[in-house]
């Protein structure tokens, strides 16, 4: 397995869900005050709109932006190379980081080897997955060629996914935290713990939060489309946190899940559909139905072509023989 040409990050992203419209003028504002790392996703429905924000963004800067898009459609899972494609292009032809969005039942280590030949062939710079669990981590490690780089997922001080945090770092694959302030869920923002670190530091809660993903070397993805909001989520370099405000928010942990639990993520007609796709390809029965339907649609058809095939063959036969008969 390799990983040599792992891509070092920001120590912070801007996020783009669920903003569409709105990052024309929100992405231009993240890079000036000091973002360098885009995340995005096909299921975003929005890479036209950051290849739009970006082209405003002049050379130089551009070089140092890192763009994170993710693979999500696993109906099109053998044309994953193709999807990634048209992500590139709707991107402005930037695309640094790709990431298997899902461990799609039944069709995920497919889609990682198409991810390794992405990365294996120059494609793009750097290749990871988002909410694989350790299980799925150990499988994919079974058969890959390429370790990923990084894992995105869920975390915060409410829900901090220590074990699965630890694997992780233990095998060398980078944590990219979303939602990482909880969606402001207010059972994190109403914390009395984190509101008296934050009087303490003199910055808000969530200031607070993204510093304490930040120690833990963690890369915090927060979205915004308020210039205040952007300016205040970066402004967290300036300060650290002591070691013993790091140990009190790490207490926090509560299993406070805000967004969707891989393990329930899909439904059983989902599963059946991914597997009924993925015996398809395996026997070869999307090309076996086609010659099935076009022998049904067009039997005359299919007729004179046997005919024909049958004309020629004989013709040559003849001609062979004839061949052979003059050298004796």
């Amino acid at each position: 397995m390799e990983n040599e040409r792992k891509l070092n990050l920001p120590e912070m992203g801007f996020g783009t869900f669920p903003q569409k419209e709105k990052l024309l003028e929100s992405v231009p504002t993240a890079i000036k005050y000091g973002y360098r790392l885009i995340d995005t996703s096909d299921n975003y429905q929005n890479e036209e709109f950051v290849g739009e924000a970006l082209k405003k963004i002049d050379s130089e800067t551009l070089d140092e932006i890192t763009v994170i898009s993710k693979f999500s459609q696993p109906m099109r899972t053998y044309e994953l190379e193709k999807c990634f494609d048209e992500s590139k292009a709707k991107l402005n032809n930037k695309l640094n980081v790709y990431l298997l969005h899902w461990p799609f039942p039944f069709l995920w280590k497919e889609e990682w080897k198409r991810m390794e030949n992405l990365y294996l062939s120059g494609k793009c710079d750097a290749i990871g997955v988002c909410n694989f669990e350790e299980k799925h981590l150990k499988k994919l490690f079974k058969f890959c060629r390429v370790k990923p780089m990084f894992n995105q997922f869920e975390c915060h001080p409410t829900f901090q996914q220590k074990e699965l945090i630890n694997f992780c770092k233990d095998n060398g694959i980078t944590v990219i935290a979303y939602s990482p302030l909880a969606r402001l869920d207010k059972k994190t923002f109403a914390n009395e713990t984190l509101n008296s670190i934050a009087q303490k530091y003199n910055k808000t809660v969530g200031q607070i939060i993204l510093r304490w993903h930040i120690e833990h070397g963690y890369k915090p993805i927060p979205s915004s489309s308020s210039e205040k909001h952007i300016a205040e989520n970066h402004g967290i370099l300036d300060f650290r946190l002591e070691q013993y405000d790091i140990e009190r928010i790490d207490a926090l942990e509560c299993g406070n899940r805000v967004r969707f639990n891989p393990n329930t993520r899909f439904t059983f007609r989902q599963k059946v559909k991914f597997l009924l796709l993925r015996i398809i390809n395996i026997l070869k029965i999307d090309k076996i139905l086609l010659d099935i339907k076009s022998m049904i649609k067009y039997p005359q058809a299919s007729k004179q072509a046997s005919k024909q095939a049958s004309k020629q063959a004989s013709k040559q036969a003849s001609k062979q023989a004839s061949k052979q008969a003059s050298n004796k």
